[in-house]
């Protein structure tokens, strides 16, 4: 027995009280740990799957539908692909087409551009762009509404449930589905 022990009978029962309440500790640690994780893969769960472009408002108030306007947006695996197809004002044919890495938490957005093909539809050939620096975005929720500046394409997005709209001040409003 040692000065502490023959002082307190009590001793060596505080030591197991503290190494029950360091292990409690721990699991305690443990388990929010993995709940932020999950909570993680759920808010990127969120976006995950295909999507279809229904229609465009253009800003004369012109509705568009396909085959007039197509497109469709595929998020899985953290990979964002988009592919957009409409004819200009002129009636020639312009697209996007863009692989993002794409990660979406509780409070932004994660983009790199992969690979982005654009065809402004004037003739030209189209631009290529290979890579791209890493940009962030901040997302606002409110309810089951999801909104924010997509960090690597010019429109604004909200999604509420299995609908979406992509807004690009003076050029148009694209409404998107989820595909089920």
């Amino acid at each position: 027995m040692n000065d502490r022990t023959a002082a307190c009978p009590w001793a060596p029962f505080e030591k197991k009280v503290m190494r029950l309440l360091m292990s409690g500790f721990r699991c305690l640690v443990t388990g929010l740990i993995l709940a932020l994780a999950l909570a993680t893969i759920t808010w990127a769960d969120e976006m995950e799957g295909t999507w279809r472009l229904v229609m465009r408002r253009l800003p004369d108030g012109t509705i568009q539908t396909p085959p007039t306007v197509q497109g469709l947006v595929t998020i899985r695996n953290g990979i964002e692909q988009t592919i957009v197809f409409w004819r200009t004002p002129e009636g020639r044919p312009a697209s996007l087409s863009q692989i993002d890495k794409f990660e979406l938490s509780e409070t932004e957005v994660v983009a790199t551009a992969v690979l982005v093909i654009f065809d402004d539809g004037s003739g030209k050939p189209p631009a290529y762009m290979l890579g791209g620096e890493t940009k962030r975005s901040a997302v606002t929720r409110q309810g089951g509404r999801v909104s924010y500046q997509h960090p690597t394409h010019p429109p604004f997005v909200v999604r509420e449930g299995d609908k979406l709209t992509a807004t690009l001040d003076g050029a148009f409003v694209d409404y998107w589905e989820k595909l089920k």
